[in-house]
C-alpha cells in the first residue's frame, strides 16, 4: 500500500475494475429509473392539466355546485401533490446521472458486526428490485461520518441512538457523466487535494454548492439540531453562506413533511447577493427558499408617502459627504440609534408612554355618563393589560361605542316620539320623523366621538418625533447623563427629516421596533427558519424585529465582525445578538469558524494583516503569487486594463474592480470605457454578472471573483481605521490574484504591513 505525505492510499487495479464495474451498474439503475420517471412526471402532468380542464368546463357551463367545486379542488391538489413528487424524483436521478456519488466509506459496525460499504452523493438512490441503497444522500446520518472522521473509530447520531463503530476505508471519487476522472483513498478527513482542486478552480459567476469539501467544522454547523439559535461567526471565506445554503438543504431533507422550502427564509445584503447564492440549493435537488433584504421589510412597513433612505444611500453620505457642515452630528446620530443606550431610551420611553402619556376623560353624553374616566383606566391598566398600548385603545373605542349602542337607540326613539307629538310634524310620515330624529342624535354625538378619538387616538409617528423635542422631554424619562453630548443636534436633525416625511436609515429599525411594541407586531407564523447572513450589518433593534416578526423559527444567524464596515452603524459583539434571543428563552449557541478557504496562501497573510485582533485565522495552504502593489503611471487606464486582461489570459472567469464608493466606481468606469468590457453595478443592479465588474465594496461582500483589483489604495482614499475594515473586505474577494493600484502615497494600512508579503511596483 503505498501512501504519499498528504493521506493519499494508490488503489490497486483489481479495486478500480470493481469500482469501474459498480459505477456501469449504478448508472444502468439511473438510467433505468430516469427512464420510469420521465414517463410518470409526463403522465402526472398531462393528469394535471386534464383535471385543470375538465373543472375549467364544468365551470363554464354552470354544472358544479359547491360540493363538486370542492371535490374538484381536492382532486386537482392531489394531481398537483403527484406531479410534484415525480418532478422532484426526476430532479434528482438527474442530478445523480451527471455524478452518483463522490465518496465512500467502509464501515464497522459494533453491535451487527458487518462492514457495510457507504457510498454517498449529492441524493441518495436505492435499487428498487433489491432494496439495496446503492448511494446516501449526503445529508444522512450516517453519511456525517464522511466529512467527521478519518480512519479509525467513528460515531453517529442515528435515529435510534447512537451507532458506534470503525471507519476501515475511506475513498474519493470524481465522477462526471459515468466516468471516474480520479479516485483515491485517505486515511484523513476530506483529503486536502480535493478541497485544493475545488478552491484553485475559477469562480463561475453564480456560487456552487461544496458537498465534496464540507470540511468537519462546517458539517458540525450544517447538522446541528440542538439550538433554536445558531451564531457562526468566522473569518472571510470561511464558508459562512455555503454553511448557510447546506444548512438550509439539510433542514429540508431532516424534516421532509414538516418543512419545505416556502417555511425558510434568508435574509441576503442585496438582490445582486440573492442572484449570486440561487443556484446552490436546486444544484441539491431542492427548491430555492425565500428570499428578502431588510430594505423589503423596511419598505412594507413605512408609510407609502414617506420618502426612505436605504442603508447604500446612508453608507454613500458616510463615505461621500464629509464636507456636510451636519456631518458629525448625523453620523453621531448614526452611532447612537444602533447603541444599547439608545435601545434602552426607547424602551424607557415606551413605558413612559404607558404610564403619563394617556389622559383619560368621563365620555358623557345627553346628561348621562357613558363611561367614567376611572372605568376608562381600569380598562386601560388592567383588564386590557396584555394587549400592546395601540391595541388597547382600539379595544376601549369600541368598547365604548358598545357603550353608546343603547343609549342611542333609546334617544332616537325618544325623538321619533317627541317629534310625532308635535303640531309641526302632524303631517310627517314616520320615515321623515325618523330622518328628522337620526341627524340630531348624529348632531349630539359627533363631539363625543371627536372627544373619543382624541383621547384613544395615536399617531406612532408622532410619539417617536416627540421623543426628539426637547432635552426636557427626555430627560422626564431617562438620565441626561446617557445621551450624546450633541443630543440637541440629533434631535435637530431627526426633527428635520420628519417634518419633510423623510425616514433616515438609522431611524428605520428604531421606528419599527417601536412601532411594533406599541400597535403589536404583523408576524410570519408560517416561516420555520430564518437565516440572517452578514449578522455584523444589523444593530440590536434589527434582530428584535426577526425576533418578534418570526415568533415560531429558529435562526441560523452568519457573520464576521471585521467585515464591520458601516463605522457607525453596527454590532459591536455577537453576544449582544445571541442575548436577544436568550433572554427570550431560545436555546442559543455560537460557533466560532477558524478557517478561511477562500484565498491563496499569500492573499491570506496579507489580507491578515490589516486585522487588528488577536484571533489567529487558520489557512489552506494554498499557493499562488504575491499580491502586488502597482504605483500608477501618466496612463491609468492603460495599466487597469492590461491587469485586467493579464487575469483574463490566465483563464480567470471572473475579475473585479472594487472600489470605495459609488462615486469612485463611476470615476473608473468613465475611465476604462474603451479599454476594457465590464458591468457597473450598482446600488439599483439586480443580477449578479459575470466576467469584469466594477463596483464599490459595500455591494462586493459576500461576493468573491477569481482577482481583484483594488482601483485606488491611496493614504487620501483608506486613510483612517475606519477604513481599515473596508479595505480587509475589498481585499479578501479574491480567491487567486490580488492587486492594489495607488496614486501619490500608499494608504497607511498597506504600508505597515511587512514588505515581504507584496511585491511593489513603482511608476515606471
Amino acid at each position: 500500500m503505498k501512501r504519499n505525505q498528504k493521506g493519499r492510499i494508490a488503489i490497486d487495479r483489481q479495486q478500480y475494475l470493481f469500482e469501474e464495474q459498480r459505477l456501469q451498474h449504478v448508472m444502468q439503475i439511473i438510467e433505468e429509473q430516469l427512464k420510469d420517471a420521465k414517463a410518470q412526471t409526463y403522465a402526472a402532468k398531462q393528469q394535471l392539466k386534464q383535471t385543470r380542464r375538465s373543472i375549467w368546463e364544468e365551470l363554464q357551463i354552470g354544472g358544479a355546485n359547491m360540493i363538486t367545486t370542492a371535490q374538484y379542488l381536492d382532486e386537482l391538489n392531489r394531481h398537483g401533490q403527484d406531479f410534484g413528487v415525480y418532478r422532484n424524483n426526476l430532479k434528482k436521478l438527474e442530478l445523480l446521472q451527471k455524478s452518483p456519488y463522490f465518496g465512500r466509506i467502509d464501515f464497522y459496525d459494533h453491535e451487527y458486526r458487518t462492514t457495510e460499504k457507504i457510498y454517498i452523493g449529492v441524493a441518495s438512490l436505492v435499487d428498487q428490485a433489491s432494496g439495496e441503497n446503492l448511494v446516501y444522500d449526503w445529508r444522512a446520518p450516517i453519511a456525517s461520518m464522511f466529512y467527521d472522521y478519518g480512519i479509525g473509530p467513528a460515531h453517529y447520531e442515528a435515529p435510534g441512538g447512537v451507532v458506534t463503530g470503525d471507519i476501515q476505508l475511506k475513498r474519493q471519487y470524481r465522477i462526471e457523466h459515468g466516468e471516474i476522472k480520479y479516485m483515491f483513498d485517505s486515511d484523513l478527513t476530506i483529503n486536502d487535494d480535493v478541497l485544493q482542486a475545488a478552491l484553485s478552480t475559477s469562480a463561475d459567476h453564480k456560487m456552487k454548492h461544496i458537498v465534496y469539501t464540507i470540511q468537519r467544522e462546517q458539517n458540525q454547523a450544517i447538522r446541528d439540531e440542538a439550538s433554536r439559535v445558531l451564531m457562526v461567526h468566522g473569518p472571510a471565506g470561511s464558508g459562512k453562506t455555503s454553511i448557510a445554503l447546506h444548512r438550509a438543504a439539510y433542514l429540508l431533507y431532516r424534516y421532509r413533511g414538516q418543512l419545505n422550502a416556502d417555511n425558510i427564509m434568508i435574509f441576503s445584503p442585496n438582490q445582486i447577493f440573492s442572484d449570486y447564492i440561487q443556484n446552490v440549493l436546486p444544484e441539491l435537488g431542492e427548491e430555492n427558499i425565500r428570499q428578502a433584504t431588510m430594505q423589503d421589510y423596511i419598505d412594507r412597513r413605512v408609510r407609502p408617502e414617506w420618502l426612505i433612505e436605504d442603508y447604500y444611500a446612508q453608507f454613500e453620505y458616510v463615505l461621500s459627504n464629509q464636507q456636510d457642515p451636519d456631518y458629525k452630528a448625523r453620523t453621531a446620530a448614526m452611532e447612537f440609534k444602533s447603541s444599547l443606550n439608545f435601545y434602552n431610551l426607547v424602551n424607557d420611553y415606551l413605558k413612559h408612554l404607558e404610564a403619563n402619556a394617556f389622559q383619560f376623560e368621563d365620555i358623557r353624553v345627553w346628561d348621562q355618563t357613558v363611561i367614567s374616566k376611572s372605568d376608562v383606566q381600569q380598562l386601560f391598566s388592567k383588564t386590557y393589560s396584555y394587549l400592546p398600548i395601540l391595541q388597547r385603545l382600539d379595544k376601549i373605542k369600541r368598547r365604548i361605542h358598545y357603550l353608546l349602542k343603547p343609549l342611542r337607540r333609546r334617544k332616537l326613539s325618544a325623538l321619533v316620539q317627541e317629534r310625532s307629538n308635535r303640531a309641526e310634524h302632524k303631517g310627517d310620515n314616520e320615515r321623515e320623523l325618523q330622518r328628522l330624529s337620526v341627524r340630531e342624535v348624529n348632531r349630539d354625538l359627533a363631539p363625543v366621538y371627536e372627544q373619543i378619538d382624541a383621547m384613544l387616538t395615536v399617531d406612532v409617528y408622532q410619539l417617536y418625533y416627540e421623543m426628539f423635542q426637547s432635552s426636557d422631554k427626555i430627560s422626564s424619562f431617562a438620565d441626561p447623563d446617557q445621551l450624546p453630548s450633541n443630543w440637541n443636534q440629533i434631535c435637530r436633525i431627526t426633527r428635520e427629516s420628519f417634518s419633510h416625511k423623510k425616514l433616515l436609515y438609522e431611524d428605520a429599525a428604531p421606528l419599527l421596533y417601536f412601532q411594533g411594541e406599541l400597535s403589536g407586531w404583523q408576524t410570519l407564523p408560517e416561516m420555520k427558519h430564518v437565516i440572517i447572513d452578514e449578522a455584523q450589518d444589523y444593530t440590536l433593534f434589527h434582530y428584535q424585529i426577526f425576533r418578534n416578526i418570526f415568533p415560531r423559527a429558529a435562526f441560523t444567524i452568519l457573520g464576521d465582525l471585521n467585515q464591520a464596515i458601516h463605522p457607525f452603524l453596527k454590532l459591536t459583539d455577537f453576544q449582544t445578538a445571541v442575548q436577544v434571543f436568550s433572554e427570550a428563552g431560545y436555546d442559543c449557541k455560537l460557533l466560532e469558524m477558524t478557517k478561511s478557504y477562500r484565498s491563496t496562501k499569500q492573499i491570506a497573510h496579507f489580507t491578515s494583516r490589516f486585522l487588528t485582533n488577536q484571533k489567529q485565522i487558520e489557512l489552506v495552504e494554498r499557493e499562488g503569487t504575491k499580491p502586488k502593489v502597482i504605483a500608477y503611471g501618466a496612463n491609468k487606464a492603460a495599466q487597469l486594463a492590461q491587469t485586467i486582461a493579464a487575469n483574463l489570459d490566465l483563464g480567470y472567469e471572473s475579475v473585479a474592480v472594487i472600489c470605495k464608493n459609488e462615486t469612485e466606481a463611476k470615476t473608473a468606469a468613465d475611465l476604462l470605457k474603451g479599454y476594457a468590457e465590464f458591468n457597473l453595478i450598482d446600488q439599483n443592479t439586480t443580477y449578479f454578472p459575470s466576467g469584469v465588474v466594477i463596483l464599490p465594496v459595500y455591494l462586493a461582500k459576500g461576493l468573491e471573483f477569481d482577482a481583484v483589483i483594488i482601483f485606488d489604495a491611496s493614504e487620501s482614499v483608506y486613510s483612517s481605521e475606519a477604513d481599515r475594515n473596508l479595505l480587509y473586505t475589498a481585499c479578501t474577494r479574491a480567491l487567486h490574484e490580488l492587486s492594489l493600484f495607488f496614486q501619490g502615497k500608499l494608504s497607511k494600512l498597506i504600508a505597515d504591513v511587512d514588505s515581504d508579503l507584496y511585491a511593489i511596483r513603482m511608476e515606471q
